[in-house]
């Protein structure tokens, strides 16, 4: 029985730049879900990907790799994934990630609220 709190993804597009607003839970059961719609905003001359954490109200290391590998595959790609509304918690857990021996998640920057 899965007891967390549903993701909400919500894609915001323009030309050049994609808004991709998160809200719940960020972990194993959501995480694929971050990555398919990163994937999906890319294409037709879009150069940066932002994805808004400020309403994610738990993330878990499936969440951080999903973050990474979203950042991969906009990069592959030609454009770059960027962080907004990132909590103190969640930037202090990220900031953990990328210089705790763990491989970074090759975000570009981290907005703060």
């Amino acid at each position: 029985m899965n007891t967390s709190e549903p993701l909400y993804v919500r894609v915001v597009a323009s030309t050049e730049t994609v808004l991709v607003r998160l809200a719940g839970e960020l972990d194993l059961d959501s995480a694929p879900l971050v990555e398919r719609a990163v994937a999906a905003c890319l294409g037709g001359g879009v150069r940066r990907v932002t994805v808004d954490l400020a309403a994610v109200t738990f993330c878990d290391s499936h969440g951080l790799v999903a973050l990474e590998r979203s950042s991969r595959i906009a990069a592959s790609r030609g454009a770059t994934l960027r962080l907004s509304g990132v909590h103190r918690r969640l930037r202090r857990i990220l900031s953990l990630y990328r210089d705790g021996g763990l491989p970074g998640p090759g975000v570009s920057s981290l907005a703060h609220p």
